[in-house]
């Protein structure tokens, strides 16, 4: 018994590690680089890409890098603007409305840019890539943001008594 439990937790322990490396070998565990960077090589072998398209999705990998970035570098000057708001004895809704407005400009000016990367990269596949990497996109969608249901009809209300709670 005490061998077989030995044997077996070695096992177990092995092949955690090694999935552990293998996950950090792809990209899975890389930050948000190492993971743009994987998904684009691997949409780049699956669309089997000529040098054009390679170009294309590359920078679009590089605007989305960017535009991560910039959104990143700004996101403790957008929290310590919050907190100032909600330090102060009365919420200043005015400037609440003004940081809010800001930053749906920059989000808007970075999206534009990463729309615009893209749309150059889609218009330069071939009908048959475009059906793949929509394919691509629908499989993705239900078998990693999907989990319990993916009816995009449905809505959450207000007071429904048939919802769980914290407490059930």
């Amino acid at each position: 018994m005490g061998k077989t439990l030995i044997i077996t937790l070695i096992v177990l322990v092995t092949l955690l590690i090694s999935g552990v490396a293998i996950a950090r070998f792809k990209g899975y565990c890389a930050g948000p680089e190492g993971r743009i960077s994987w998904m684009t090589e691997r949409i780049g072998k699956q669309l089997d890409l000529d040098d054009s398209q390679h170009h294309q999705l590359t920078a679009l990998k590089d605007q989305i890098v960017l535009s991560v970035n910039e959104l990143r570098r700004d996101r403790s000057s957008y929290v310590d603007q919050a907190i100032d708001l909600l330090e102060s004895p009365d919420f200043d809704r005015e400037q609440a409305r003004t940081l809010l407005m800001q930053k749906q400009a920059q989000l808007a000016s970075l999206s534009s840019d990463v729309i615009d990367a893209f749309a150059d990269f889609s218009d330069n596949l071939n009908q048959g890539q475009r059906d793949k990497l929509q394919s691509m996109i629908r499989h993705h969608r239900e078998h990693r943001h999907c989990k319990f249901a993916c009816d995009d009809g449905e809505q959450l209300s207000i007071g429904n008594s048939d919802a769980p709670h914290l407490t059930d």
